[in-house]
């Protein structure tokens, strides 16, 4: 018996803590000065260089690559991850690249000599295939962790270290050795981008549809709150489609085979750590995953908006979406519901637009409330398939005649 209390007593008082039951002391490497210098010797001569924000885990570490791509003069392409994709002011700032290489000509008009990669993977494969295939070297990539971070075999220099260290150290020796400027290549990114984002304004205009309530939602999402984003199409969507001119809102979501696990709950810890407001953009299978999880929102305020599609939308982008006697039962799973009995059972108040006017209205008074609200758009997949082809189809011919 004796023995059992003792067992017992560590967690029991451990229970009771709201404490860790053990720390561990994250150490991260220290920059090295002569590395810094080694590597700025490389980079000073570059003239089309471009900093890519991976995933990060703070704002400041993003605005810290921020500073470092406006010192080095290069444009910046940031995930969606990368906690400066929205609500950024940079020089360089090329919010839209992923729309932008859709365009075989201007990616091949502006492939790198050199990149600079500053956090976790970046989400587009188009920017994946887009360095692959030009073969930028050097090729240089800072993470805060020793994982292997290159896909495509073509990193030249990898970087363990403190994120806000070495950006403040590689940005102060470029600042003592100024580099070799090209202000055209910078600007040409800049530009293309940004008209992108104004042809985007114009071609989601109409009713509701998957691109249109991401952007609305990057658009309208109150400073001060925070932004989840489900796996698949929705952080697609947002990283593709999100405006650039946004509130810099903190960005988190879920990826990997398994990221629509627990993507409700995920909301819920990351309103309660943020101490603040918190929309959750879903598709409607995650939600049906997570959606116990509701029980959690009843004394925060979560905003969900769900894209009900009727299944899983991302995979009438495949080929197998042409068979669709194989197609509907093992892929696109329909369910066929609807959320309303979902958001009466644990007590959210619902909204159901079926205009964007009514989305942006109904979107803002969610945001104001103190309580959680679900807003349910519904949605239809070979709508959504046409919609995103088309858009890249009059993005490449935008930037063809650019």
């Amino acid at each position: 018996d004796t023995e059992d209390d003792g067992a017992l007593s560590g967690p029991s008082s451990w229970a009771q803590s709201g404490e860790p039951y053990t720390r561990y002391a994250a150490m991260k490497p220290a920059v090295d000065e002569m590395e810094i210098h080694n590597l700025w010797t490389t980079l000073r001569p570059v003239r089309r260089g471009l900093v890519v924000a991976g995933r990060l885990a703070s704002r400041k570490q993003g605005e810290a690559v921020l500073r470092l791509a406006d010192t080095l003069g290069w444009p910046l392409l940031p995930d969606v991850g990368s906690q400066v994709r929205l609500g950024a002011d940079s020089k360089g700032l090329a919010a839209h690249y992923d729309a932008l290489l859709a365009g075989d000509s201007f990616a091949q008009a502006h492939a790198p000599e050199a990149v600079v990669h500053v956090g976790g993977r970046a989400l587009s494969k188009r920017l994946e295939q887009f360095l692959s295939r030009s073969r930028p070297d050097p090729y240089v990539v800072v993470r805060e962790n020793p994982f292997r971070l290159d896909p495509a075999h073509c990193v030249t220099h990898s970087v363990e270290a403190d994120i806000l260290d070495f950006c403040a150290a590689l940005a102060r020796a470029a600042t003592e050795d100024p580099p070799a400027t090209n202000a055209s290549w910078t600007a040409g990114w800049r530009e293309a981008s940004a008209e992108v984002g104004r042809h985007l304004d114009g071609i989601l205009s109409g009713e509701p549809n998957e691109p249109l309530v991401a952007r609305v939602v990057s658009q309208n999402v109150p400073q001060g709150h925070g932004l989840v984003v489900a796996s698949s199409m929705p952080v697609r969507d947002l990283d593709t489609h999100a405006a650039a001119d946004g509130a810099p809102v903190p960005v988190a979501s879920n990826r990997g085979a398994s990221g629509i696990d627990g993507t409700v709950a995920t909301a819920a810890g990351f309103a309660r750590g943020l101490g603040r407001p918190v929309t959750l953009l879903i598709g409607d299978l995650a939600l049906l995953h997570d959606l116990n999880s509701l029980a959690m929102l009843r004394d925060i305020q979560v905003v969900v908006v769900v894209l009900n599609n009727d299944g899983g939308g991302i995979f009438s982008f495949l080929p197998v979406a042409r068979h669709e006697e194989f197609f509907e039962p093992y892929f696109g799973t329909p369910q066929g519901v609807g959320f309303e009995p979902a958001a009466k059972m644990f007590g959210l108040d619902y909204e159901r637009p079926a205009t964007t006017a009514e989305f942006i209205e109904a979107y803002g008074s969610a945001c104001a409330r103190a309580s959680s609200t679900l807003l349910e758009v519904k949605t239809d997949r070979e709508q959504n398939v046409a919609l995103h082809r088309r858009v890249l189809e009059e993005v490449a011919a935008l930037v063809e005649k650019a």
